[in-house]
């Protein structure tokens, strides 16, 4: 018990270590969102 019990604090450990960096980042940014596919081209037609 006291093994699942280290693994699952473990865990949670890393799951608030991430999501504070998160914060962090965010708080810090300027304000720029950087979206997946974003400013990209749109991709050429067949029928053209």
């Amino acid at each position: 018990m006291s093994r699942r019990l280290i693994v699952l604090f473990l865990s949670m450990l890393v799951l608030v270590g991430a999501m504070s960096l998160k914060t962090v980042v965010a708080t810090h940014s300027d304000g720029s969102v950087i979206m997946a596919n974003g400013g990209a081209p749109a991709p050429p037609t067949p029928w053209k």
